[in-house]
């Protein structure tokens, strides 16, 4: 009995070294958030890396289609992700750690185009097959707007490049990282117009406590800084073959 209560009581006096963040990713593609084929590259990877350094704490990705988040965070197959409290997997069990950063969609235009709000836009607009914009610019499709959906963010903005459209609307940093791989200049194209931005949290299941407690003091203190990571992150594992008209 007494080596029982010793075992049990030496579990729960375990350093939180030897405990594991594992964060769950969707393996569709979050550049340049997370990506690679076993998602070891980008900005949250590297914020987690210095995570995981001044911790002591290992952490891992864990490439995960985002249906299956739920199952994954039930089955103990992961502890951890990335997200908007909104569309947190299994919210009631879940602690969100930050703000860690802001996702901004911002409308970037053809060089000549710089409109003043949405309300002046007329012509093409570049958008992403089933992603959901603001209600700003979708009541504006079909009467001032043609639109043209893309299947991805590599596909849309290839089709923006071409000039097969007037707008487009990506997250400023997935178009800033891919138009660096490219050879383009993004701040031609850039607008101060932001159709949507939200605050992304480091969502930990509230039984991991030593994590929670660990996340909350190492966020407390840290600041991402995404301009300063975006020209080190190195190219995708798989080719980026958008080229632009001349």
């Amino acid at each position: 009995m007494r080596i029982g209560l010793l075992f049990i009581a030496a579990f729960w006096c375990l350093p939180v070294s030897s405990q594991t963040l594992e964060v769950m990713g969707s393996n569709e593609g979050f550049l340049p958030f997370y990506y690679g084929d076993n998602l070891n590259k980008g900005i949250l990877v590297e914020m987690i890396n210095e995570f995981t350094l001044e911790a002591g704490i290992a952490a891992d990705f864990r490439p995960m289609p985002r249906k299956r988040q739920d199952w994954a965070l039930k089955e103990g197959r992961a502890n951890a992700v990335f997200a908007n409290p909104l569309w947190m997997p299994l919210p009631g069990r879940m602690h969100a750690v930050g703000p860690v950063l802001t996702w901004r969609d911002r409308l970037f235009a053809q060089p000549g185009l710089q409109p003043g709000s949405f309300d002046d836009l007329e012509g093409i607009i570049c958008l992403r097959k089933w992603f959901v914009y603001s209600d700003r610019l979708e009541r504006r499709i079909g009467t001032d707007l043609v639109r043209y959906d893309a299947y991805n963010a590599q596909q849309m903005l290839g089709m923006f490049l071409h000039k097969r459209c007037d707008y487009a609307v990506m997250n400023e940093m997935e178009f800033r990282f891919l138009a660096k791989l490219v050879g383009v200049d993004p701040d031609r194209y850039s607008t101060e117009l932001i159709d949507a931005e939200w605050p992304v949290y480091l969502g930990i299941l509230k039984n991991e406590a030593a994590l929670i407690e660990a996340a909350e003091a190492f966020f407390a203190t840290h600041t991402v800084d995404v301009e300063a990571m975006l020209p080190k992150l190195p190219p995708p594992d798989r080719h980026i073959s958008i080229q632009p008209d001349k």
